[in-house]
């Protein structure tokens, strides 16, 4: 099967979804990556995928480029990371890959890929990834947001994306989510929202994230005593929330009977609220690092309280894969096929949260269960082959619904979005 995979940044191992459906893909079929870059760490990463054998065009934008669609996001109906993400360039690049060459399948992911896909929606089999439901995103975020601007940007996008998402439904035939709860979400915006030619919206799809079990193991790596980690890309909000709640709200509550506990955050990109943190000697704050394994490794437990969240988060599913207990907030569970207290432990409350770390640190028999279990969790059901396996037949489907509608009318309905490109 010849792919061409649009995203909208350059997949590695932080952007863990692309870069690991790439991975399976690309031992069984011919793949070729579109992509867009903006920053030396993208380019870096579009050449690591070209030394692992993939063909790859990477786009350039410019700064001067997404500031300015930027400031056309104000003067439109559109959501700011579409307008932001639309570029005419990115467009242009990936019709000229399609006139050059035969694709049975193009695969778009995320919001912001699709943005500059209009023009070959409707002329080849697409699959969308969405990857989470944006909308129900900035739901969240205006309640539970870490600042004013977060919510405030959050209270302007809301309706607005939710508009957009259920537009791209009532075309796109076939799509796929992170979670069943993101899916729900989609479902509900779709309704009974019909296609400009009659058609009801298709298939929504979960399909789970996946975990790449050789490398996130458990290397036996000597624990730091009374050692927690959050792991998270620090340049995204939840993550900065979540971390500023477990300083804040559940760490005094672990430091008023355990002094001598240490947090860890490993994430890249922290800002400066996240980096004040480490004032506090008890705290460590890594920034980006090239292997994350080595900081969650040596903890005795990685926290998780999401304020709130979408789709799954895969810093918890690669925890549980190298054998470190987790603690993780119900919304962040309910994601997940995990039964509580057997595979991992769920807090509802900072109560809960600061007791069930101090049990761990003090149980090393329950540790090790949840270790154990942990790991089992994630081989059974977020294993990347699997996983892949799963959207090759959704490509497929794909592939033989356009070849059906081909065979029944020659001329479709262009697939149009309003608005400007740059």
């Amino acid at each position: 099967m010849r792919i061409l995979f649009v995203t909208p940044h350059p997949p590695s191992r932080i952007r863990v979804r692309s870069y690991g459906f790439l991975e399976q893909l690309q031992r069984k079929h011919e793949v070729t990556i579109a992509t867009q870059r903006a920053t030396e760490r993208e380019l870096a990463n579009v050449e690591a995928l070209r030394e692992q054998g993939f063909k790859v065009v990477a786009v350039q934008e410019s700064k001067w480029q997404e500031a300015l669609r930027s400031g056309l996001a104000l003067f439109s109906s559109l959501p700011l990371q579409v307008v932001y993400a639309r570029s005419a360039r990115f467009m242009q690049t990936v019709q000229q890959l399609c006139a050059e060459g035969t694709f049975d399948v193009v695969h778009v992911e995320h919001l912001r890929g699709i943005a500059s896909m209009e023009e070959i929606a409707h002329t080849y089999p697409l699959v969308w990834d969405a990857v989470d439901c944006i909308s129900l995103l900035f739901k969240q975020t205006m309640q539970a947001g870490a600042s004013l601007p977060v919510r405030a940007v959050a209270f302007l996008e809301h309706k607005r994306t939710q508009r957009f998402e259920a537009g791209l439904l009532s075309r796109l035939q076939h799509t796929v989510v992170t979670s069943e709860r993101d899916r729900q979400a989609l479902v509900s915006l779709l309704g009974n929202a019909t296609s400009s030619n009659g058609e009801q919206g298709a298939c929504i799809d979960v399909l789970p994230n996946g975990v790449d079990l050789e490398y996130f193991r458990d290397t036996h790596q000597e624990r730091r005593p009374f050692n927690l980690v959050f792991l998270g890309k620090m340049s995204y909000h939840a993550n900065v929330a979540a971390a500023l709640y477990l300083y804040r709200q559940i760490m005094p509550l672990i430091w008023k009977f355990r002094s001598e506990v240490t947090l860890t955050i490993v994430g890249s990109n922290p800002p400066k609220a996240i980096r004040r943190l480490a004032d506090d000697r008890r705290v460590e704050v890594t920034g980006y690092v090239n292997d994350v394994r080595p900081y969650v490794q040596r903890a005795e437990a990685m926290l998780c309280p999401m304020l709130y969240s979408v789709g799954i988060q895969n810093k918890v599913l690669e925890a549980m894969a190298m054998g470190i207990p987790v603690v993780v907030a119900a919304q962040t569970a309910a994601s997940l096929q995990a039964l509580p207290g057997r595979d991992l432990l769920v807090a509802h409350s900072v109560r809960e949260f600061a007791d069930v770390a101090l049990s761990l640190m003090h149980d090393a028999k329950l540790r090790t269960a949840l270790s154990q279990r942990g790991r089992e969790y994630v081989e059974r059901h977020h294993d990347w082959s699997a996983v892949t396996d799963r959207l090759v037949d959704i490509y497929q489907q794909a592939i033989a619904g356009h070849r059906g509608k081909r065979s029944v009318r020659e001329v479709t309905t262009p697939f149009v979005f309003s608005g400007s490109s740059v």
